[in-house]
């Protein structure tokens, strides 16, 4: 694929931004594999099986949101050498930004605001009430801030590929695919069409992960093409990406 060198303004930082969508993906996928589940008939069952992941589902959700911040960073880094003067870059920027900030909270509150709900002391049926519908609060507003996060997502991969359909060759098959997949997913989210709970958001996040990493791939090579030319191996004109 070929970029033009004035629609990449800036190349610092490129090349480690590019191995980190094409690694951290599948590291993602790797962790959300192992995210705990509990299946519990009552609310002192729910309880006792919470408890006893809550160091394992704060280690589960912690890696989570670190990896989502390496994601954030390196798609930001993208779109900063796409010069976020234009409009474009900008508002794919400004819904990453809500989106992580969505998928973060929901991580937050599942991996460490259930569990503690869930250890607080109780004592007889009352307090166990009380902590199955704190469980129950907690879960729902999960929900709200994944399903609101990921909308946001969506919408922000939709502005990075219509921007990327304005590069040469393959970038725009990258921007092409990306386009169909943000407004599939923000249609099927806001449709009810797309549940995400654990194995919906692992379907989500498989297939975003496949656009991540072919951004990947050509933020490698855009990088990789402009350091040749800087050494004077490249055209004058133009960078191969």
């Amino acid at each position: 694929m070929s970029v033009t060198l004035h629609q990449v303004d800036s190349i610092k930082g490129l090349r480690l931004a590019g191995w980190l969508l094409v690694v951290v993906p599948l590291l993602s996928l790797l962790v959300l594999a192992h995210h705990p589940t509990i299946a519990a008939h009552d609310a002192h069952e729910a309880a006792s099986q919470l408890g006893a992941i809550a160091a394992f589902a704060g280690i589960v959700h912690g890696t989570l949101i670190a990896m989502q911040c390496a994601l954030l960073y390196a798609l930001l880094t993208w779109l900063v050498s796409r010069d976020l003067l234009h409009a474009l870059p900008r508002a794919a920027a400004v819904m990453l930004v809500l989106g992580a900030v969505g998928v973060i909270g929901a991580a937050l509150i599942d991996g460490f605001m259930v569990a503690r709900v869930a250890t607080f002391p109780h004592d007889g049926d009352p307090d166990l009430h009380i902590m199955d519908q704190l469980i129950r609060y907690s879960m729902s507003l999960n929900q709200v801030l994944i399903v609101a996060g990921e909308a946001a997502m969506s919408v922000g991969f939709a502005c990075l590929s219509v921007d990327l359909l304005g590069l040469r060759g393959g970038a725009r098959w990258v921007g092409a695919f990306g386009l169909v997949l943000g407004i599939a997913s923000l249609i099927a989210l806001l449709t009810g069409r797309l549940v995400l709970h654990l194995h919906g958001m692992q379907w989500l996040f498989a297939a975003q992960s496949v656009w991540m990493i072919c951004l990947g791939v050509v933020m490698l090579r855009t990088s990789a093409a402009a350091h040749q030319q800087q050494l004077g191996m490249g055209g004058a004109n133009h960078i191969d990406a």
